[in-house]
């Protein structure tokens, strides 16, 4: 009888959904207080990106109406339905991504935080020529080599994944099966996917917890969001590489600025962090950004 039905009323077909198509997607992630960060990232990024681009902010459960500013300003807009701080901020950021990679079919997808922003043109093309220089890179960003060419002591995460091993599952063996280093990981700031990786990320269902994989959330316990892209990355059988050394187009930091404002517009950065939101160094430094924006504008109005 059931058989009879379904020939008589055949189930509808399901489409996937249409995804626009786009040249880079800006994924990141506000919290409360970090307005001023988020208006001079989208300002940045309307000022430098010389590209179609789209913006997917998670907003993590924000009170102080960064919110409704947000969808204001434009952005496509994944709220947490309840706050998860900074021990949240992995699964806050897949939120992101898994929206991102749901909305746009894009060949970059940057992730960018508040406290960092774009100060230079030429981005997208500088992305694309560097995962396009190598097929199996899959992640872009400050990685093994810091902005001066030291190398990133990485032993803190590397410590910490060990511990929390069993909260990693099987994208842990695959990873270190593919080359992967324990605690290895870009600096969070700013860091760029490869349409592919990303894909094959989703597809695994990593983000959603599949094979084992489910990193804790308890402050103290878990593991940084960055640490934690990079070994996924290495797990779909891609690597991480490094675009934020002596030369190269990322400037940043985990506390303040690498540099003097005017030494990374010198050295041709286009990405830079770290920048708060009250410091007297964090201020001047938007100040002179802001300042380089309004030039830049000008310039390409005149």
């Amino acid at each position: 009888m059931n058989r009879l039905i379904e020939r008589l009323a055949p189930a509808r077909p399901d489409f996937p959904q249409a995804r626009r198509r786009c040249d880079l997607v800006v994924v990141s992630a506000a919290s409360d207080g970090e307005w001023l960060g988020v208006e001079e990232l989208i300002d940045s990024l309307a000022t430098y990106l010389d590209c179609d681009y789209e913006v997917v902010i998670a907003d993590d459960a924000t009170t102080d109406g960064t919110y409704e500013r947000l969808l204001g300003a434009g952005c496509w807009v994944v709220r947490n339905p309840q706050k998860l701080y900074l021990a949240g901020n992995d699964l806050t950021l897949r939120r992101a991504f898994l929206e991102a990679h749901r909305l746009f079919e894009s060949p970059v997808y940057l992730k960018i935080d508040p406290d960092a922003l774009v100060i230079g043109p030429g981005l997208p093309g500088t992305l694309r020529a560097a995962f396009g220089s190598d097929p199996k890179a899959g992640l872009l960003g400050t990685y093994r080599t810091d902005w001066n060419g030291e190398p990133r002591d990485l032993s803190y995460w590397r410590d910490r994944m060990t511990r929390r091993r069993k909260d990693l599952g099987k994208p842990y063996d695959l990873a270190i099966r593919n080359g992967y280093q324990i605690g290895d990981g870009v600096q969070g700031g700013a860091y760029a996917l490869s349409h592919d990786c990303l894909d094959t990320i989703i597809r695994h269902g990593w983000f959603h917890g599949k094979s084992g994989y489910r990193p804790s959330r308890v402050k103290g316990q878990h593991v940084a969001e960055d640490s934690l892209i990079a070994m996924l990355v290495y797990a779909a059988g891609f690597k991480a590489c490094d675009i934020g050394g002596p030369g190269q187009p990322f400037g940043i930091w985990d506390i303040g600025l690498p540099m003097p404002p005017e030494e990374l517009i010198r050295q041709n950065r286009l990405v830079t962090h770290a920048m708060k939101y009250g410091d007297e160094a964090s201020l001047a430094a938007r100040s002179f950004f802001r300042a380089q924006r309004d030039r830049y504008r000008s310039e390409q109005l005149g």
